[in-house]
C-alpha cells in the first residue's frame, strides 16, 4: 500500500483552507499560494456549503449498498483506495458540517441521505456510550459517519488535519450527550496533545484558531486552568492585549453626573487576522427600558480597535472563562459585560454574533430590567436559525471557536427565561416540545398538576422505553424499583440509572444505601462532579474515610473552586492519619475561600502538628483579621515551647527565628485578652528570650500579670490544676526576677526581690495550708520554696 502524499490532491494548504472555511477571501488564499481555480471540486463543494452533494456520492453509496460487510469495515476498505482518499476526507468534513447545520446553525433540512439513514439506529447506539444521546438530536448518522472517517489511521497518516477534525467531531459528540463523558474527555485531551505537535500550527492563524477551540473544549468541562493556558496562547499569537479600564459616563436616562464606568481596552500589535463579513447578521434587540440606556454613554470617545473574527472569538472565550471562574454576583457581571459587549457590538461573523447574543441573554436573565429583553432576544435567535438568508458556508465560519451549542440548548434557555417571568404554560409547551421531562415535571408541579408528571412519563414509556424515562418515573413516584428497571434496560451499563438510584437514598439521608450506587455511577462515568461530591459526603457521614478521601480528591480535580470539598478532603486525610496531604488540601481550600475563618483554623491546627510554625502564625493573624477575637491556648502553647526549645520546623529551620513574629502575634492577642494567665505566661516567656535588660523587665511585667490573674480567684488553692498553674508561674516569675535583679543597680534590685518574695511567700503559705497535697504539687512546691530561698538570700546580701 502506497500512502505517500504524492498521490493526493489535497495538500497542506488546502487542508488549512478547509479547516478555516475560507474560499472567497482572495487575500487569504494568496497567502497560502493557492488560487480558487486550483481547488478540487469536492473541496469547493465543502466551502460552498453543498454538503449533501458530497455525501450522497454515487460511487460511495453504490459501493456501500453492494457490500454486506460491517459498516466500519466498509469505510476502512474504501479509505484504503488511494484514488478516492481525498473524497473520503471531504465526505467526513461535509458530513460533520451537515450535522452542524441540522442541529446547531440551521436552516434545518428534512432531506435524508438514504444509504446513510440505514445507520441511524446503529449510530445512536454507538454514540450513546452506554447512556443516551439527547432525544432532540437529528441525523446522528452524519456525526457517526464523520467520526468513523476521521478515526481512520490511514487517513490520519495521510492528512495532518484529520485529527483536528476528529477533535471537532468529539466536541460535537459531547454536545449531543446528556451526560459529560469521561471517555470523550480523555480521548480528546490526547488529540489536543497530538494537534499541538502538528506543523499546521506553524501558521499563526491556525495556531490562534486551535487555541480558541481547545479553550472552548476545556471550558465545556469547566477546566478553568487548562482553558486559561490556551486563551493566553491565542492572545499571544494574535498579539492581542485586553484590560479593563474606567472612564466617566452615564448608564441611566436621568443620570445628571458622569460616574466611573468600566470599558474594555483592546490593543492589537499587528494587523488583524483575515475574516469575511456576513451581510445579514442577527440583530441585537433594543432594551427599551424606562430608566436604563441602551448602552453606556461615555463622556469622551473611547478609542476603538478594528478586529477580525479570530480576535473577537478570543474576547468571547475570555468572557466565558471569566464568568465561570468567578463568583456569581453583580460585581462579576459588571466585570465581564465589557468583554461581551465588545463582540456583540462589533462582530460581523454569524456564529460569533449568535453565540455572543446567547451569552448576553444568559447574563441578563438575573436582572429584572433586562430579563424581558433576554427572553425576546432568545426567541429571536431561535427563529433566526430558520432564516435562509445566510448561506451554510457563512454560518460555519468560526463555528467551533464560537462555542455555539445545539438548537435545543437555546430553546431550553428560552423556556427557562419564560419560567422566570412566570409564563409557566409557555415554558411547558417548549419543554414538552424538546422533551425535557425534568422541567416538564417542574412546570406541572407549579401548575398544581402533580399527577400529570407521572402520567406523561408513563405515556412516553409506552411509546418507547428509555433509561432516562424510567429514572424520571422513579423520581416522580419515589419508587426505587424503577431505577432497577432502568439499570437492567441499559444492560447494567448506565451511569444515569445508578446516579438516580443513589441520589434517591441520599435525599433520604440513607447514606449506606446511597454509597454503592453513587460509587458504581462514577465508575461508569468518572466525570460527574455532582455525584463525586455526594459520594464523598455519604462516605464522611458513614466514617468511610478512605472512600471519602478518594471521592473528594476526584471532585476537587474536576471542580477546584469549592472550599468545602477541599476542607472535607483534609478531614478525611486527617482521619486516615495522612496529615501532610491534609495540609496541602487545606492550602487549596483557603485559595477558594480566603474569608472563611474555620478553614484557617483547621489549617493552623494541622500546621502546628506538622511543624509549619510560620504558617501557624500567618493563620492566626488571618483568623484575627476575620473575627477580631480568637484564643487557642493549645496551639499557642505548642508554638511557644517550640520557640523556647528552638525546635527545627518542617523545613529544618530553627524555630527561634520566628521570635519577632511570635511576639507580634502575642502583642495582638494580649490587646483583647486581658485575663488569661496562659497568654501572659507565654508572652513573658517569649519576651525573656530576647535576653536584654529591657526584655527581662518587660518579661517580669507580663509574668506579674499572669501571677495576678492566676491568684485572682478566691478558690485557686482548692483545685489541683489551678495550683499547678500558679506554682509554674511562680517558678518562671522567680527565675526572671533573679536574672533581672542581677543586672540592675542596688535600689532597683531590692525592689524587684522584695516584690518577688512577697508573691512567692503568699503562694507557698496558701498551698501548705491544704491537707490534700498530691505528690506532683509537693514537688512543684518544693521548687518554689527553693526559688524563695534564693530570693531571700539575695535580699540578705544587699541589706
Amino acid at each position: 500500500m502506497n500512502n505517500s502524499n504524492t498521490e493526493k490532491v489535497i495538500n497542506e494548504e488546502v487542508e488549512i483552507v478547509l479547516l478555516t472555511n475560507f474560499v472567497q477571501t482572495k487575500d487569504f488564499i494568496s497567502i497560502l499560494f493557492i488560487s480558487d481555480e486550483e481547488l478540487p471540486v469536492y473541496v469547493k463543494n465543502v466551502l460552498n456549503g453543498q454538503y449533501v452533494d458530497i455525501i450522497d456520492n454515487k460511487l460511495v453509496s453504490v459501493f456501500i449498498q453492494s457490500c454486506d460487510n460491517n459498516f466500519c469495515e466498509l469505510i476502512c476498505n474504501g479509505i484504503k483506495e488511494v484514488i478516492v482518499r481525498d473524497a473520503w476526507l471531504c465526505m467526513g468534513i461535509a458530513s460533520l458540517l451537515y450535522f452542524i447545520q441540522c442541529n446547531c446553525t440551521g436552516p434545518e433540512i428534512d432531506k435524508d441521505i438514504e444509504w446513510l439513514k440505514t445507520q441511524e439506529t446503529n449510530a445512536l447506539k454507538e454514540l450513546s456510550l452506554h447512556d443516551e444521546c439527547n432525544i432532540n438530536v437529528r441525523k446522528p448518522e452524519l456525526l457517526y459517519f464523520s467520526k468513523l472517517i476521521f478515526s481512520n489511521e490511514i487517513l490520519q497518516n495521510t492528512y495532518k488535519s484529520c485529527i483536528w477534525w476528529l477533535f471537532r467531531t468529539n466536541l460535537l459528540h459531547q454536545y449531543i450527550l446528556d451526560e459529560s463523558s469521561g471517555v470523550i474527555f480523555d480521548e480528546t485531551e490526547q488529540l489536543i496533545n497530538k494537534i499541538n505537535d502538528l506543523s499546521l500550527l506553524e501558521n499563526p492563524y491556525c495556531k490562534a484558531l486551535f487555541s480558541i477551540e481547545a479553550a472552548q473544549f476545556y471550558l465545556y468541562y469547566r477546566r478553568i486552568q487548562n482553558s486559561e493556558k490556551y486563551i493566553e496562547l491565542a492572545q499571544d499569537t494574535a498579539k492581542l492585549s485586553l484590560s479593563l479600564e474606567g472612564a466617566l459616563g452615564k448608564r441611566t436616562k436621568y443620570q445628571q453626573e458622569n460616574k466611573a464606568q468600566l470599558f474594555l481596552k483592546i490593543g492589537l500589535e499587528k494587523n488583524q487576522f483575515p475574516s469575511r463579513h456576513c451581510e445579514n447578521l442577527p440583530k441585537s434587540l433594543n432594551l427599551n427600558d424606562d430608566v436604563r440606556l441602551e448602552r453606556i454613554e461615555f463622556s469622551e470617545d473611547i478609542e476603538s480597535t478594528q478586529l477580525g473574527a479570530v480576535e473577537e472569538a478570543i474576547i468571547l472565550v475570555k468572557h466565558i472563562q471569566l464568568q465561570l471562574s468567578q463568583p456569581k454576583d453583580k460585581l462579576t457581571d459588571e466585570e465581564v459585560k465589557p468583554y461581551l459587549n465588545a463582540v456583540v457590538d462589533n462582530t460581523r461573523n454569524w456564529s460569533l454574533k449568535i453565540a455572543s447574543l446567547y451569552h448576553r441573554c444568559s447574563l441578563e436573565s438575573t436582572d429584572k430590567r433586562t430579563i424581558e429583553r433576554s427572553m425576546m432576544q432568545m426567541e429571536y435567535l431561535i427563529h433566526e436559525l430558520k432564516n435562509t438568508k445566510v448561506p451554510n458556508s457563512i454560518r460555519v465560519d468560526m463555528f467551533f471557536a464560537s462555542g455555539l451549542k445545539p438548537v435545543w440548548i437555546l430553546e431550553q434557555t428560552w423556556a427557562h427565561l419564560m419560567l422566570h417571568l412566570g409564563l409557566v404554560k409557555g415554558a411547558l409547551d417548549v419543554f414538552l416540545n424538546i422533551k425535557l421531562w425534568e422541567e416538564v415535571i417542574t412546570c406541572y408541579n407549579l401548575l398544581e398538576l402533580k399527577h400529570k408528571a407521572a402520567e406523561i412519563i408513563r405515556q412516553e414509556i409506552s411509546k418507547k422505553e428509555t433509561v432516562h424515562l424510567w429514572c424520571l418515573l422513579g423520581d416522580a413516584t419515589q419508587d426505587p424499583s424503577h431505577y432497577e428497571t432502568a439499570w437492567k434496560l441499559s444492560n447494567e451499563k448506565s451511569s444515569r440509572a445508578q446516579r438516580h438510584w443513589g441520589l434517591f437514598y441520599f435525599a433520604k439521608n440513607n447514606y449506606e444505601e446511597a454509597k454503592p450506587h453513587l460509587k458504581l455511577s462514577v465508575e461508569l462515568n468518572n466525570i460527574q462532579e455532582n455525584v463525586w461530591i455526594r459520594l464523598g459526603f455519604a462516605a464522611l457521614q458513614t466514617e468511610d474515610w478512605k472512600l471519602a478521601a478518594t471521592a473528594y480528591k476526584r471532585y476537587c480535580a474536576l471542580e477546584q473552586s469549592t472550599f468545602e470539598a477541599w476542607n472535607n478532603l483534609a478531614k478525611a486525610y486527617i482521619k486516615l492519619g495522612d496529615k501532610p496531604k491534609a495540609w496541602k488540601s487545606l492550602q487549596d481550600a483557603i485559595k477558594c475561600n480566603y474569608d472563611r475563618w474555620q478553614v484557617w483554623d483547621n489549617l493552623m491546627v494541622v500546621s502546628i502538628d506538622l511543624g509549619h510554625f510560620s504558617e501557624v502564625i500567618r493563620c492566626y493573624h488571618r483568623i484575627l483579621d476575620l473575627k477580631n477575637h480568637h484564643l487557642d491556648v493549645q496551639v499557642l502553647d505548642i508554638l511557644t515551647r517550640a520557640i523556647i526549645n528552638n525546635i527545627k520546623d518542617s523545613d529544618g529551620n530553627p524555630a527561634q527565628k520566628l521570635l519577632p513574629k511570635a511576639l507580634e502575634l502575642f502583642g495582638r492577642i494580649s490587646s483583647f485578652v486581658r485575663n488569661n494567665l496562659h497568654v501572659w505566661r507565654m508572652y513573658g516567656q517569649l519576651t525573656a528570650l530576647k535576653k536584654t535588660d529591657i526584655g527581662d523587665e518587660i518579661a517580669v511585667q507580663y509574668l506579674q500579670l499572669a501571677h495576678r490573674v492566676a491568684v485572682s480567684s478566691s478558690k485557686w488553692f482548692q483545685q489541683e490544676d489551678t495550683i499547678e498553674d500558679v506554682l509554674q508561674i511562680c517558678c518562671l516569675l522567680a527565675e526572671t526576677y533573679l536574672r533581672c535583679a542581677s543586672q540592675c543597680e542596688v535600689k532597683k534590685k531590692r525592689s524587684l526581690l522584695a516584690s518577688a518574695k512577697l508573691s512567692l511567700q503568699g503562694v507557698v503559705k496558701k498551698v501548705k495550708d491544704q491537707d490534700w497535697i498530691t505528690e506532683k504539687i509537693s514537688t512543684d512546691l518544693h521548687k518554689v520554696e527553693e526559688y524563695l530561698n534564693d530570693v531571700v538570700n539575695e535580699l540578705d546580701k544587699i541589706k
